[in-house]
């Protein structure tokens, strides 16, 4: 069978196919693999190519591009920083602002009342122009394109035969995996940049700003007029709830199961520590619907600093949605108005896996994730 070897000028249309793509989708969520699919490549051959012909990775042109959008839009409009960054995809200002910032030298406000245009330098020449697709003219590394380092079973199987490579080398050498030309040097770890790191990095920027639009959304969610609610201190007193702001006009409390829960204990340990500055910005209360006396002596134990007050005799969990059987833990954020009157800002139920318990998150870095794992209240007693 006769085989042929790709033109430059092939690479190069092929790899403008993806460009033009990545341009006219840049609000839409793009993977490494789904512009190799584009191209008819590979994953481990389009990322190649593409370096090759456009002279930066496919994630990093992407991520240029919508920098040099967002640069266009800071000059040409009078948008919000905010809306700008959460276009782009970033989770949140103080993120797009770092990024932008190590590209263009200038923080985007600073940005905005300067001159300075919108391109970022490349290789390529390729940048972002609003309704228009530059063309590539020529490949940045053409070296590369030419040489072996691309592998010879690439650079010649038909196109027809390109997306089935990597199994023709398997039946033909009888490897599960054909063994391309090591590089000149180890690469270090922190080199090594795979196809899987560019997925959890595109996940990861979708996460961000998921986030950041849960956060808007909760931010829009109407004002729930609350009741000043009669709860206990630990001595037994009582408390209102409007008492519990204190100096300030910004109230969290936590709804906590109490004893009986050892996820909602591991919450409140944590709480524990971030509770001082916590309270720096709005005032802290954890609450729990167990009798004063037994709440105080759990919380002597545990050693917890934060305040707390019991709703045994409220009917406060039920009213702001946490209870079913019993009760549920969570958290509500209340502001006092000017009119001394108590709003319900915000509120949000605690699971495992949850952004308010550190715990979670880090064991699911682990190979097996929490693998079964429950929290228990004491780690060190032998068995009985």
């Amino acid at each position: 069978m006769e085989t042929t070897r790709r033109t430059e000028a092939e690479y190069i249309a092929t790899i403008s196919q993806v460009v033009r793509y990545i341009q006219s989708a840049l609000d839409e969520t793009l993977t490494p693999r789904q512009l190799a699919n584009i191209a008819g490549f590979s994953p481990h051959h389009f990322h190649r190519i593409f370096r090759a012909v456009v002279g930066e990775s496919v994630m990093d042109f992407v991520r240029r591009l919508r920098l040099e959008r967002a640069a266009y839009r800071l000059k040409t409009g009078d948008e919000l920083v905010a809306t700008i960054a959460f276009d782009g995809g970033y989770g949140s200002q103080e993120a797009f602002a770092r990024v932008f910032q190590a590209y263009y030298g200038l923080a985007p406000r600073d940005y905005r009342q300067t001159g300075l245009g919108h391109w970022v330098p490349s290789a390529s020449g390729v940048h972002y122009e609003p309704g228009s697709f530059a063309p590539i003219r020529h490949a940045a590394d053409s070296e590369m394109l030419a040489s072996d380092g691309l592998c010879q079973a690439h650079g010649q199987w038909p196109d027809r035969f390109e997306s089935h490579c990597e199994g023709l080398m398997a039946i033909l050498t009888g490897f599960s995996s054909f063994v391309f030309t090591p590089p000149p040097r180890e690469k270090t770890m922190i080199e090594v940049y795979t196809d899987i790191d560019r997925e959890i990095e595109a996940l990861e920027k979708e996460v961000e700003a998921a986030k950041l639009r849960l956060s808007e959304a909760r931010r829009r969610r109407p004002k729930e007029p609350v009741a000043d609610y009669v709860l206990e201190n630990p001595d037994g007193t009582e408390v209102r709830l409007s008492e519990l702001f204190g100096e300030k006009d910004d109230l969290i409390v936590i709804h906590n199961m109490g004893t009986g829960c050892s996820s909602c204990t591991m919450w409140a340990d944590g709480f524990s520590g971030l509770s001082p500055h916590l309270m720096d910005r709005a005032a802290f209360v954890v609450c729990s619907p167990d009798r004063p006396e037994v709440q105080k002596r759990f919380a002597q134990k545990r050693n917890w600093s934060f305040r707390m007050v019991s709703a045994y005799q409220s009917p406060f969990f039920q009213d702001m949605g946490f209870w079913g059987n019993g009760p549920w833990p969570g958290v509500s954020t209340f502001r006092r108005q000017a009119d001394r009157s108590i709003v319900r800002v915000g509120k949000a139920v605690f699971d495992a896996g949850d952004d308010f318990c550190a715990v979670w998150p880090l064991l699911d870095l682990l190979e097996h994730g929490a693998n079964g794992w429950d929290p228990k209240d004491s780690y060190g007693e032998a068995p009985g």
